[in-house]
């Protein structure tokens, strides 16, 4: 009985997609979406009925329910031939929708969806060049240069990858020669010309950690020294992004330990925090003895003003 039971659901399973595949040739992709729902809401692992509906949303420019239902059924166990179409499938649909947000400039959508197609096909060229295209545009070369160069492994032939490579390499350059500027006034106490240049090497490769570590120390001293309130809470967000890119420096510890102190006289325990980190960061450092020193006088007025305030 239970054999002639499964014959039967797999009779009814056969026609219903029969009928939606014909929907499907048809264009009568709203019915071919219900006749596959009916489908997989009798048998959740029916490949083929999540193959046709992906298609169908697909051919109605509903893309990520496409994409949705293209994944389940790529997903499912065991691999057939079904369930490599729907990767084909799968792979075309997000090139589709990565190519138009990167039209629209949607870097977040186009590096997610590119990377998806490069995690399900390594080997495929557009998203490879794409991805080189879209990083390239927002002035990151290196991962620029990377993708470029997988995507020139996979097709040699196209003679505009390395034109597209010698650009990165001349803006490479161009961003190394002003860092250069910029730092050697930086370490002068020149902030202000090392800004100028650092800002400008961003300008041409904007993923230069280095540079972002200098750019953000010059500014924030820079707004140090200017002082006025709205000025130093610039100061404090310029000397952390520089403590992010270098989190093992006592440096920037150390500005924002000053600039904390600036901002308010009588606020005492985020300025004596960042003396502590920096002292602990480099105990030997250019910056420890100042460091110790400011613990010790923030210490002591914090101490006193408590024992004013009777707290």
């Amino acid at each position: 009985m239970r054999k002639y039971l499964v014959l039967f659901l797999i009779f009814i399973s056969c026609a219903g997609m029969k009928k939606a595949s014909e929907f499907y040739e048809n264009k009568n992709y709203e019915l071919a979406i219900t006749e596959c729902q009916q489908a997989v809401d009798k048998d959740s692992l029916n490949a083929e009925a999540y193959l046709i509906m992906g298609k169908s949303y697909r051919a109605l420019n509903k893309i990520n329910q496409a994409i949705t239902a293209l994944e389940t059924a790529y997903l499912i166990k065991p691999q057939s031939s079904i369930t490599e179409k729907a990767k084909k499938d799968l792979v075309q649909t997000k090139l589709f929708k990565a190519d138009l947000a990167l039209k629209e400039k949607d870097f977040n959508v186009v590096f997610s969806e590119y990377k998806d197609v490069l995690e399900l096909d390594s080997t495929d060229f557009r998203a490879n060049y794409k991805l080189g295209m879209a990083y390239e545009e927002n002035r990151w070369l290196d991962k620029s240069k990377y993708y470029y160069e997988k995507a020139r492994l996979i097709n040699s032939a196209d003679l505009s990858i390395p034109k597209k490579l010698a650009t990165i390499d001349s803006l490479a350059r161009l961003a190394e020669k002003n860092f250069e500027k910029g730092k050697k006034y930086y370490l002068q106490r020149k902030n202000n010309s090392a800004a100028k240049y650092l800002k400008l090497a961003l300008k041409y490769k904007d993923d230069f950690k280095e540079t972002k570590y200098y750019f953000n120390m010059a500014r924030g001293k820079i707004l140090y020294k200017k002082g006025n309130k709205g000025e130093l809470w610039d100061a404090l967000e310029a000397f952390g992004n520089a403590m992010m890119l270098k989190p093992g420096l006592a440096e920037p510890h150390y500005f924002l330990g000053i600039s904390y102190e600036k901002k308010d006289r009588n606020e005492f325990d985020n300025a004596i925090n960042e003396f502590k980190i920096a002292l602990e960061k480099e105990p030997k450092g250019q910056f420890a003895k100042s460091c110790r020193k400011k613990i010790k006088e923030l210490t002591k007025r914090r101490d006193k003003m408590k024992k004013f305030w009777g707290k």
